[in-house]
């Protein structure tokens, strides 16, 4: 589908300027698969980001850790993950997905591409929206998608088909009450970090080819009931 070519052009430098590389694999170093993030790690992600990427944008994030407050700075899915969603959701027309945290839109529009669903991709960083409604022009999807500056943890009920998300465990475990408001057969998506308290239906393993050390990392699927 045609998500697979633009994925892999974005990661490899089409999508990337370098302060946006080199911070990106600086914040890969500090997050293991399998470590649980601290406040402490969050606040030296979003401080690394606000460095070197120089986003005013950006200190919303350091100053929301200060406060002890979730944050979940920004690190681009990788292209083997977005096309690993988009196979295994084979979603239709009649589908809405929500991504909580968008970055740069990729999930959506890539699903858009795919699918033509529907999708909404929520995001407090005013840098990143302008990117992904840039993309989803270039895409040739912005009848299709759309991008919100919403802080995802005041969103209220989800009314999506399918929610994705790619967010550190204290704001998955913030989001539980939301979550537990999703219509029966709703499905939710999570890269790297399981939704606390929540069963998955599969785990799918994916190789982190970009990772500064070999990885595999996971996607969780879930369904709500």
């Amino acid at each position: 589908h045609q998500g697979r070519s633009w994925t892999s052009d974005r990661w490899s430098g089409a999508g990337m300027d370098q302060e946006d590389a080199k911070a990106h694999v600086d914040l890969h170093s500090l997050i293991a698969p399998s470590d649980g993030v601290s406040l402490e790690q969050q606040e030296a992600l979003a401080r690394i980001q606000a460095t070197f990427r120089g986003h005013r944008d950006r200190q919303t994030h350091v100053e929301r850790a200060r406060a002890g407050m979730p944050v979940c700075p920004f690190l681009r899915t990788p292209p083997r993950v977005v096309e690993t969603i988009v196979d295994r959701l084979a979603l239709s027309q009649d589908d809405m997905v929500f991504d909580l945290g968008c970055g740069d839109g990729d999930i959506v529009i890539a699903l858009a591409q795919a699918s033509g669903a529907r999708g909404v991709g929520f995001e407090i960083d005013q840098v990143h929206l302008e990117r992904a409604n840039k993309l989803a022009e270039r895409e040739q999807v912005q009848h299709l998608v759309e991008f919100r500056s919403d802080d995802v943890l005041q969103l209220g009920k989800l009314d999506a088909s399918v929610i994705v998300m790619f967010l550190v465990p204290n704001m998955l475990a913030s989001l539980e009450a939301t979550f537990a408001q999703c219509s029966p057969g709703t499905r939710l998506v999570s890269y790297h970090f399981p939704i606390p308290n929540w069963t998955p239906a599969e785990e799918h393993d994916v190789d982190h080819p970009h990772h500064p050390r070999p990885a595999t990392t996971k996607l969780y699927f879930y369904t709500a009931v």
